[in-house]
């Protein structure tokens, strides 16, 4: 009986760990699925298009769309090449979105489009609007809207198309002088500050699975709370 009661004593102070462990795991592996579809989907526009996704965007603003409408329109596209159909949940998800360390993020990054579909992912959208880069910014909850905790850095990660046809992580030393809407800082990811857009840059840390505070240290394990 003590050599029972020792077993479960260690399973009830270990099992929270590994729990956590799993879902960090599984967030990983998301996150790693969910970066490279978004570059078939590109390869995808280029294919069926003779654009990227940057392009295609600017196209549609070329056109005369507003440039929010262009970011809906092209985020509806970008949702088409997932099986199933997909639903506008726009301006449905303000109150539950946090930033990197649990705080209120900057609503406007996400406010442009926002898709779910059944593969339980949430699109959110941002144009681009920088004098040297016009390409919008992707935001995608990789585990879907109604799955917690739809947070920065986290389970909500940023991509940037690019000009030249490529789709990088936000946080790469490619965007620090990236703005979208007028809004910059799009590198931050980190612990030690709070500021509405910390967990924007957090995607190109996760994809190298670096701590951005230590650098000794990984992401998926030693930095994210979860």
């Amino acid at each position: 009986m003590i050599t029972l009661g020792i077993i479960g004593i260690v399973a009830a102070m270990t099992m929270p760990a590994l729990m956590a462990k799993h879902r960090r795991e599984v967030l990983k592996t998301e996150f790693k699925k969910t970066y490279s579809e978004l570059q078939q989907i590109n390869l995808s526009f280029i294919k069926d298009e003779g654009l990227n996704m940057c392009e295609y965007n600017w196209m549609l603003v070329d056109s005369g769309q507003a440039q929010m409408d262009a970011s809906k329109n092209t985020t509806a596209k970008i949702v088409s090449y997932y099986k199933g159909k997909g639903k506008n949940l726009y301006n449905k998800y303000n109150n539950d979105v946090k930033n990197l360390t649990g705080g209120k993020p900057d609503i406007y990054m996400f406010d442009d489009g926002t898709m779910w579909n059944f593969m339980r992912k949430t699109f959110y959208s941002e144009f681009g609007s920088a004098k040297d880069n016009k390409c919008m910014v992707i935001t995608i909850d990789i585990n879907g809207y109604n799955q917690k905790p739809n947070q920065l850095g986290v389970d909500m990660f940023s991509f940037r198309p690019t000009k030249d046809g490529r789709v990088i992580t936000l946080g790469n030393p490619e965007t620090n002088k990236d703005a979208a809407n007028g809004s910059k800082d799009f590198t931050d990811c980190s612990m030690k500050i709070n500021t509405e857009k910390n967990g924007m840059g957090c995607a190109y840390w996760a994809s190298i699975d670096v701590n951005p505070d230590d650098n000794t240290k990984d992401y998926w394990n030693d930095f994210i709370k979860y």
